[in-house]
């Protein structure tokens, strides 16, 4: 007979109380040492606040006592991959599925970890087995829209799209991931109107705050192109993303020996620009779109504090560089146009930092930054040559492109 305690403790991780849960299912477990009901669900609940920790110890207690679950593989592999670890995530559902093989969620699961690695083919045919398993499984069916949409094969996506929403019209996970299906597709007003859905639905739901929050992003021009080639190149493996890169360097150096062996050395500046623009939008775009939004009398709610941060950061050094340029041609002093150029290269680590996901990357752009704009704005007390402080700024900007791909 199961005791109150358990009892008490699944009722409150069905309702999602998972703090509360815990202290019932820790009772639970201190009473029945082999209790095998109260530890997993007591794992579900630390997996559920993010202690990974304590849910993996509580696992691999299980596991010692029944070494054979599927079940507890693959909760494992969930937190593996939450920790990034896609490769050991894929070793132990794959376990899963060896031991279990008739469960459709390790395999829409197994796809969604291909997935991430862009082996969208074969992601495909594991979340397909899946779907011969359970033909309405609901995880298999959102990957595979997904999947479907990277392939470019948008007739079966949306035929896919259909089939969801029909079996899951009340499901806000469903319209939040259709939301960014139609929005990786350039549908801006039917990935809001989905977003919208998910929100009724779950107005806690972060995938979907996140996928309103890009969709009145796109509304912005500059934003919309950016997001068309974020979703280009999320497509691309990484061998491919490095040819693009170099390719593009490579156009750009023969552009500028080209121009300037047809003496049309005026259009260097405006090459130099693009190509700026083009290889550091993406350090910039996320905080940009951050401050359209705060200006936003609706968008601004969807922002988190991170990303309110991020936005004003933003903001204040674009303005503070825009004022330093124009004292620069008011007075003549160089000075100003150091500090505008100074606060201009800081935006490449500063308003960044506030949005990285690990603590190590968000305290290592803030610092570097901030150390940015003491060289720019304290380096002339110990040299007078302006442009050397200037020189310094921008190559510690580069530099940072250098240090933010290693932490990373």
């Amino acid at each position: 007979m199961e005791s109150k305690n358990h009892q008490r403790g699944v009722q409150l991780f069905e309702l999602g109380r998972f703090q509360e849960a815990i202290t019932y299912l820790t009772q639970a477990v201190s009473e029945s040492v082999h209790n095998y009901a109260s530890k997993y669900y007591l794992a579900l609940c630390f997996f559920n606040i993010q202690d990974y920790d304590k849910s993996s110890k509580v696992l691999d207690e299980l596991l010692h006592e029944t070494p054979n679950e599927g079940n507890l593989f693959f909760l494992k592999a969930q937190i593996a991959s939450r920790r990034e670890n896609i490769y050991h995530a894929l070793q132990l559902v794959n376990k899963s599925i060896e031991l279990d093989p008739y469960q459709a969620d390790y395999f829409g699961f197994k796809g969604a970890l291909l997935m991430d690695k862009k082996k969208f083919e074969q992601a495909l045919h594991f979340v397909n087995e899946g779907l011969q398993l359970d033909p309405k499984n609901t995880a298999c069916l959102n990957i595979r829209v997904r999947l479907l949409t990277k392939l470019n094969r948008k007739e079966e996506a949306n035929e896919t799209v259909e089939h969801i929403l029909y079996d899951n019209a009340e499901d806000d996970y469903a319209h939040a991931n259709v939301g960014w299906v139609s929005l990786e597709n350039g549908d801006t007003e039917k990935a809001l109107h989905h977003f919208k859905q998910a929100l009724q639905l779950n107005p806690n739901m972060q995938y979907a705050h996140e996928g309103m929050a890009t969709a009145l992003k796109s509304k912005n021009f500059l934003y919309k192109w950016y997001l068309k080639y974020a979703f280009w190149m999320s497509k691309q493996s990484s061998q491919n993303q490095w040819i693009f890169i170099i390719g593009l360097y490579v156009a750009y150096r023969v552009g500028i020996k080209l121009l300037r062996a047809s003496d049309l050395t005026y259009l260097v500046i405006p090459l130099v620009i693009v190509y700026l623009i083009f290889v550091l939008g993406g350090w910039i775009m996320e905080s940009l779109s951050n401050t359209i939004l705060l200006a936003d009398s609706y968008g601004k709610y969807l922002l988190t504090d991170k990303e309110k941060y991020s936005g004003y950061a933003f903001g204040g050094l674009t303005l503070a560089g825009i004022l330093g340029v124009v004292a620069f041609f008011i007075t003549g002093n160089q000075l100003f146009m150091l500090l505008g150029f100074t606060f201009f290269c800081a935006l490449l680590p500063l308003p960044g930092s506030f949005l990285k996901e690990s603590k190590k990357a968000q305290l290592t752009g803030l610092f570097y930054g901030i150390a940015m704009l003491c060289v720019g704005i304290f380096g002339t007390l110990f040299t007078n040559d302006v442009m050397l402080v200037g020189g310094i700024v921008l190559g510690m900007m580069v530099v940072y492109t250098w240090i933010f791909n290693f932490i990373s």
